[in-house]
């Protein structure tokens, strides 16, 4: 939820705010989801990675959409950067053609 706030002062479209909000519930989801399966101890250890869908979606969706959702978050905060960078300097070289003193 930290990230989906932090997002709103940013230049990054709200909508990118939903999708973090969206991807916490989803997360959430699949951990209660893995916690209410039961454990049978005496079970042989099993070579798959994953047992269910909730851990498929935990152990494997969740991370893969964190990392395109964090790097769309980085793509608009760099883009921005470069906007107002260029700004910066437009504003710059038209200051220094006048005068000082």
């Amino acid at each position: 939820m930290a990230l989906s706030l932090a997002l709103l002062d940013t230049p990054v479209p709200r909508a990118w705010a939903l999708a973090a909000v969206a991807l916490v519930t989803i997360q959430t989801w699949a951990m209660n989801q893995m916690n209410l399966q039961p454990f049978d101890p005496s079970a042989p250890p099993s070579d798959a990675i994953v047992h269910s869908v909730a851990e498929a979606v935990a152990v494997l969706v969740v991370p893969a959409a964190t990392a395109g959702l964090l790097t769309v978050i980085f793509f608009h905060c760099a883009r921005a950067y470069a906007r107002a960078r260029r700004r910066l300097e437009a504003t710059q070289a038209i200051g220094s053609d006048m005068p000082t003193g």
